[in-house]
């Protein structure tokens, strides 16, 4: 696995490299993380702190990285610095996968500008909750987020059929 990040750190610098040399200036980043989970391959991520924009983080998806290697880092990895040298030029306000990110694609790194990707990712089992409205015989079966955010009391569910709010069980 070391081999692999350090290879895929050097395809961060390399297409980094290639936008510095592009556009005459730095595109700094803050860190590089191998901790995503689930379908999502990489990710830039900028924290907001009090209007203050900090230097993004790359992060990227390690089962990923594992399974599929080479083409992650050749596909994964201009894809998400596309978006830090977009985001940089051009600020916060631009579409994710825009016609700015999509230039970087083509021009700079020489790819087809693809939103997803087509790993297989294995189905994880998910625990589900169950919830009752006035429909009879009726069990609606609610995500972990979805029944947190109930708990919570940051949302409520209505069935579609009857139209009342969703009751644990």
């Amino acid at each position: 696995m070391d081999s692999l990040i350090d290879s895929l750190e050097l395809k961060v610098k390399h297409c980094l490299s290639l936008a510095e040399q592009q556009y005459q200036r730095k595109f700094n980043y803050q860190a590089i993380n191998i901790d995503i989970r689930g379908r999502a391959a990489g990710q830039i991520r900028y924290e907001l702190s009090r209007k203050l924009i900090s230097l993004p983080v790359l992060r990227f998806n390690p089962y990923l990285l594992t399974q599929y290697k080479d083409v992650f880092i050749e596909q994964v990895v201009p894809h998400e610095c596309a978006h830090l040298v977009a985001y940089q030029l051009y600020g916060m306000k631009i579409k994710p996968h825009g016609v700015e990110w999509k230039t970087q694609m083509t021009a700079l790194y020489g790819l087809v500008p693809s939103v997803t990707h087509t790993f297989e990712v294995p189905q994880k089992a998910r625990r589900t909750f169950d919830y009752l409205c006035a429909c009879k015989n009726t069990t609606h079966h609610l995500t972990a987020i979805r029944h947190n955010k109930i708990r919570r009391e940051t949302a409520r569910y209505i069935c579609k059929s009857c139209g009342t709010a969703l009751a644990e069980v």
